[in-house]
């Protein structure tokens, strides 16, 4: 907190602790000498109390252990070290982290097939120093496989199964399997496996979004053996870009997998299961200009536009993600919500319903493919208030069809889907109570919308 009066009169209720010199420890004096009101602190107290009444605070739900009592939080830390590092997993939980893993990779991009590999008498070459590596000495914080800060919970090297081990110990049937962190290994194999990894964590931002070592990997793979097919396996922080992709043949994104890495890779790379997450955000084109320099990483002012702390301003209100990319008619190079399986699906059936105050929208999925999968519908509603937002996401459910076989989806839909902030008013104001068209669109992904359809309830939703 920078300014604890424009903070503490915009709401805030709490900062982060940060002792004596922290911005909110001058209140009490801003209030002494007229500044603030006591109103506006006695305010926040009620938001905190009622907060911690509502969960049971104060009623014992969670009691403080009588030796955590007068201590404070740096001195409850050193304590607490040896129960913080003792090691309480188990072979269930490793189970439930590699499913994770599965349900949360994204299939990007699967040419001819590819995946899942056929590896019997198959020469497999893994690509990359991150295929082995599990730390990197250039990480301040976290490993290659996890972000670091706050939430990283340190993980010992020798129980995270890289995605060597992984393959090694699932792919027993190749002809050959060997590994380079160059693209050495690569020349005469069939398929290659290449690993690359980007890092981020607390307190500082990613130079750019470029996925270290990709791009010179893939074209020293192509140029040792051209007709070797190429798997990358990418361990992402976030959106990454993927100039790179078009000279790959599959694309495999794993957002900061974790411990158990190389067992769920293995298991995707092989057909065990079937990756079947689907994009948290858009992925950006390369050169793509979402936002000014005064934007991000901010400016100073004339004539020195950089300095020691620069201010960002935060102009660009609601086109994030994929807001941006539907109003400025500009693709990204995998949408909002995206994702492949190693099957496929046929939507249709598509109907909308009004009740009271609502709607109801259903839809049929059918697995046409030959194996089993998840589908993900997602239900997006755009409204002339939105502006200039298109579209926004207000469902999606993820579905196992096995295949050959077919499912029902239902979305449930209130007043509360069609609904915009009115600041003038400083109220809610429903879209349909101000006889705006609604547009519900269903698909696969943010760009990818298989219906439309402008909600029609004669006399708003009492129908």
């Amino acid at each position: 907190t920078h300014d604890p009066v424009k903070s503490a009169k915009a709401g805030l209720d709490m900062e982060m602790q940060g002792g004596p010199g922290s911005a909110f420890s001058k209140l009490a004096s801003l209030v002494a000498n007229g500044t603030l009101q006591q109103r506006d602190i006695d305010e926040k107290v009620v938001h905190v109390l009622t907060a911690m009444y509502a969960v049971g605070q104060f009623d014992g739900k969670f009691p403080v252990p009588s030796q955590y009592l007068g201590q404070n939080l740096w001195d409850l830390a050193k304590a607490n070290d040896a129960v913080i590092g003792a090691d309480v997993t188990s072979d269930a939980h490793r189970a439930v982290a590699a499913r994770t893993i599965v349900e949360g990779s994204v299939l990007l991009k699967n040419d001819g097939d590819v995946l899942p590999l056929a590896t019997s008498g198959k020469k497999i070459a893994m690509i990359g120093r991150y295929c082995k590596d599990k730390t990197d000495k250039d990480y301040g914080q976290g490993s290659v496989f996890s972000g670091g800060g706050s939430g990283y919970v340190d993980t010992k090297v020798e129980k995270v199964i890289s995605p060597w081990q992984g393959v090694q110990a699932r792919v027993r049937d190749a002809a050959d399997l060997r590994w380079s962190a160059d693209a050495s290994a690569a020349e005469g194999a069939d398929v290659a496996i290449l690993c690359a990894a980007a890092h981020a964590e607390e307190g500082w931002d990613r130079k750019t979004l470029e996925l270290p070592e990709a791009a010179d990997l893939i074209a020293a793979i192509r140029a040792a053996s051209p007709s070797t097919k190429i798997v990358v396996a990418a361990m992402v922080p976030g959106a990454v870009t993927t100039e790179w992709a078009a000279r790959a043949d599959a694309l495999l994104a794993m957002f900061m997998p974790g411990e158990q890495v190389g067992t769920a890779l293995a298991q995707m790379l092989v057909g065990d299961v079937s990756p079947s997450g689907r994009l948290p955000v858009s992925f950006p084109r390369a050169g793509e200009m979402r936002f000014t320099t005064k934007q991000y990483p901010g400016e100073c002012p004339a004539p020195h536009y950089w300095c020691k702390h620069l201010q960002a301003n935060f102009s660009e209100g609601v086109l994030v993600g994929y807001r941006w990319n539907d109003a400025m008619g500009v693709p990204s190079a995998f949408p909002f919500g995206y994702g492949l399986t190693y099957t496929s699906f046929q939507f249709s059936d598509f109907r909308a319903s009004c009740s009271k105050r609502g709607a109801t929208v259903s839809l049929r999925i059918a697995n046409i493919g030959g194996r089993s999968g998840a589908a993900v519908p997602q239900l997006y509603v755009g409204f002339p208030s939105l502006r200039p937002a298109l579209r926004q996401l207000r469902g999606f459910q993820k579905v196992e069809v096995g295949a050959g076989g077919h499912t029902a989806v239902t979305f449930t839909l209130s007043d509360e889907d069609w609904s915009f902030y009115d600041s003038a008013a400083s109220k809610w104001v429903s879209a349909m109570d101000i006889e705006e068209k609604v547009v519900l669109s269903v698909g696969e992904s943010s760009a990818k919308l298989l219906w439309h359809h402008s909600l029609d309830c004669a006399g708003g939703l009492s129908g």
